[in-house]
Order: C-alpha cells, then sequence, then structure tokens
C-alpha cells in the first residue's frame, strides 16, 4: 500500500515538473513571437518605430515640409510705397499730346447751307461761313459739290476753279465766334437735295 503511495506522488511531482517545463517554454515562444512582430513592423515602417520611441521627436515629415515651405512676408516698407507714383506716366503724356495737337490745329470753319428762295428750276441758297476755332480766320474756301445742281451765280463768293469757291477779300477775316453770310442761285434737276453743310477749309 505504501509503495503505491509512493508512486503516486512521484507520478505527481513529474507531472507538475512537467506542467512547469511547458509554461516556460510557452513564455518563452510567446517572448519569441512579440520581438519577431515588432522587428518586422520596424522594418517595413520605420516612422511608426519613431513612434513608439519614449525619447524619439513628436512630429511628422509632413509637418516639417509645411514648416519649411511656408513663405516668410514682410510688411510693405514705407519708402516703397512712397516710390510708387500716384499717376501714370503714359496717360498724361497722351494728354499732353492731346493738348498739343488741340493747339496745333490752328483756325477752323465750318458752312451751312439753307434754302433761301425756289423756282421751278433753279434755287436761292443762302450760305453761312463761320469760324469754330479759337484763331482769327484771314480767309477761306468751301467746296459747293452739289447732285442734282449748278451754280449759276454768287454773292460774296469768288469761283477759284471746280467746284471751289472761295472768299472776297471784304468777308475773308473772321475771328473767332464770327460768321458771314454769302449766298448763290443754282439751277436744280429732279430730285435735288440740298445738304446742310458743306467742306470749308480756312485759307
Amino acid at each position: 500500500m505504501r509503495a503505491w503511495m509512493d508512486r503516486g506522488v512521484l507520478r505527481g511531482r513529474i507531472h507538475g515538473r512537467s506542467l512547469l517545463v511547458l509554461v516556460v517554454v510557452a513564455a518563452l515562444v510567446s517572448v519569441a513571437a512579440v520581438w519577431q512582430f515588432g522587428a518586422l513592423r520596424d522594418e517595413h515602417d520605420p516612422d511608426l518605430a519613431e513612434a513608439d520611441t519614449p525619447g524619439g521627436p513628436q512630429f511628422t515629415a509632413a509637418a516639417e515640409t509645411t514648416s519649411a515651405s511656408a513663405p516668410a512676408t514682410s510688411p510693405e516698407s514705407p519708402e516703397s510705397s512712397a516710390a510708387s507714383p500716384s499717376g501714370d506716366p503714359t496717360t498724361s503724356a497722351a494728354a499732353a499730346a492731346t493738348s498739343a495737337s488741340a493747339a496745333d490745329a490752328g483756325p477752323e470753319c465750318t458752312a451751312s447751307l439753307s434754302l433761301d428762295t425756289e423756282w421751278s428750276s433753279s434755287i436761292s441758297v443762302a450760305v453761312s461761313v463761320a469760324n469754330t476755332g479759337a484763331e482769327p480766320i484771314d480767309g477761306w474756301e468751301v467746296l459747293l459739290a452739289l447732285d442734282g445742281m449748278e451754280v449759276t451765280a454768287a454773292w460774296g463768293l469768288e469761283h477759284l476753279e471746280g467746284d471751289r469757291y472761295g472768299d472776297i477779300m471784304f468777308n475773308a477775316a473772321i475771328a473767332p465766334g464770327e460768321s458771314v453770310d454769302p449766298s448763290f442761285s443754282a439751277d436744280v434737276e429732279d430730285g435735288w437735295v440740298l445738304p446742310e453743310t458743306v467742306p470749308c477749309t480756312p485759307a
């Protein structure tokens, strides 16, 4: 009976030691597995390994790139604001050129026509030659190229050549804003139309 109990105790001890050995082996296998998993993870994702390191820097490459690429803006200095001109030199030059052209234009005139008398085949026309410029006129010329009309006589107009007619000395000078009033008569055809103005040129 005692021998049987001794064998039972011996078997229990053997089983306990075997179980202890299995626990130790399982613990070692678990540690090896964890270590191998960590090594594989570090090899495939270095950034993750740096984030897990207690003393490692806690920032990403994207944040570093953004900080480096941000441009540094400096406020505009008073000197640069004062140096920029307020006016456009091109516009000023154009305005000056326009003023110079207007000053160099010289005397100007216009010639207006109005119907005075109408007969069956002729008419009498009043002409108003006006100085529309800023300088006096000392001589002028009008062009009476009238469709359906032929000038037959003129008063205060001298026939120069073709359809050109000019002043007759006593009405040559016209002050700015003033006018002279010559006239003419003409034979007309059917459908004639009297224009309101004709070309006028200062002499």
